[in-house]
């Protein structure tokens, strides 16, 4: 058994024992899930769980005593991988953000070799221009939106690079073609089932080299996560869409803004929830799915409006946003409590699906490394599966 499989087996077994904790849903919950706890959440007040939140190692200290698994959960740290010498940024990066351009910079110091580059959910293509431009490699890169090829197009032939682009979908079939033997494969943040169907394709088409950092786990098809792994199967968590989110609420390069935005987004789905329970005369949760964080900028009244259309509910022809959003305040501040402890599990849980997919690759050739390739400042999702074959 490799190392990854040891660390999976212990990871699966210690996640099956705690899925009490972390296999809840919040909104649903009328009261704290755990007796044991209540003394200590209910004393904790609105700064002291924002601190809390915004540090994992004390709030694993806090619950410590009451939760030593979870912190042995925490425990195992992936490796860093090389980081860039430099963030400089040439002349045709202009409107990429820093961080994005670091991660690019970051992910691009972990690519060696002389195969020809596939460069999957490519976007404009940052990453494999720069690739291009360093190793004088030819890419290719598949993005589905033409606006973007356009664009990507035009600064490889200004740039007079070996770089084109497919235009089509990733998750049609025939994109299972772009992959071949003698070929290094590469997925940047690539969502869900974007990223599963990538690793699928290049172990099927035996891909020389692999380098992919996943994103967005909830976004596969079907309801239920199958893992991709034999060892998965066998230690199966039997995941939905919402356990698959647990690892993206870790929001490490956020200010104060999106602090905000994210208590006000709280507050107000709670005080819907609080309204359509009344309207429909049916005490049980109804949720709403994301939406654009503009309709946070308006009032409580109009964003209640929106969301009732959402769910064909009448909306009441006068409607006092106070009163719902004081019937939500003690909810919110229990969400917060029970959230503090399901979020000792986001770690755990991302890494038991990184070894997942990396336990995919091994059991079918590949020698596999998984890491960190960029700081925390610039990414949550800045974990690496890096695999080789022959």
């Amino acid at each position: 058994m490799s190392d990854l499989a040891d660390l999976f087996d212990t990871l699966s077994t210690l996640l099956h024992r705690t899925r009490g904790d972390w296999q809840r849903y919040p909104f649903t919950c009328d009261s704290l899930p755990w007796p044991e706890l209540a003394p200590l959440l209910e004393e904790l007040d609105d700064a002291q769980l924002e601190a809390l939140e915004a540090d994992p190692a004390a709030a694993q200290a806090c619950l410590a005593e009451w939760r030593p698994d979870a912190v042995a959960l925490n425990r195992p740290r992936l490796p860093p991988l090389a980081r860039a010498a430099d963030y400089a940024t040439p002349r045709w990066s202009n409107g990429i953000p820093g961080r994005k351009w670091a991660q690019i910079k970051d992910f691009a110091a972990n690519i060696s070799g002389t195969h020809p580059i596939l460069e999957w959910c490519a976007g404009k293509g940052h990453l494999g221009r720069l690739l291009a431009q360093q190793s004088a490699r030819p890419v290719t890169s598949l993005e589905w939106n033409p606006d973007l090829c356009r664009q990507g197009e035009q600064l490889a032939e200004r740039l007079g690079l070996e770089h084109r682009f497919v235009c089509a979908d990733a998750l049609a079939e025939a994109a299972a073609g772009l992959f071949a033997a003698e070929q290094q494969a590469l997925a940047l943040h690539a969502c869900g089932e974007l990223h599963l169907r990538f690793l699928r394709h290049a172990a099927a088409a035996g891909t020389r080299t692999l380098a992919l950092s996943p994103c967005c786990y909830h976004l596969i098809e079907g309801d239920r996560y199958r893992p991709l792994s034999a060892a998965g199967r066998a230690r199966d968590l039997g995941l939905d869409r919402q356990d698959l989110r647990l690892p993206l609420q870790q929001q490490v390069t956020g200010g104060e803004r999106v602090r905000r935005l994210r208590r006000i987004e709280l507050s107000w789905r709670l005080a819907f929830d609080e309204l359509q329970r009344a309207l429909r005369g049916q005490d049980e949760y109804l949720p709403l799915p994301s939406f654009p964080k503009q309709l946070l900028s308006g009032d409580f009244a109009d964003f209640a409006r929106w969301a009732c259309g959402q769910k064909e509910i009448p909306a009441p022809a006068t409607l006092n946003g106070e009163h719902w959003l004081a019937r939500a305040e003690p909810r919110r501040l229990m969400v917060q409590r029970i959230e503090l402890v399901r979020h000792l599990y986001r770690y755990p849980l991302e890494l038991w699906l990184l070894l997942d997919r990396a336990l995919f690759l091994e059991e079918r050739g590949y020698r596999v490394r998984l890491g960190t390739f960029t700081e925390p400042a610039n990414s949550p999702r800045r974990y690496l599966i890096q695999a080789s074959r022959g």
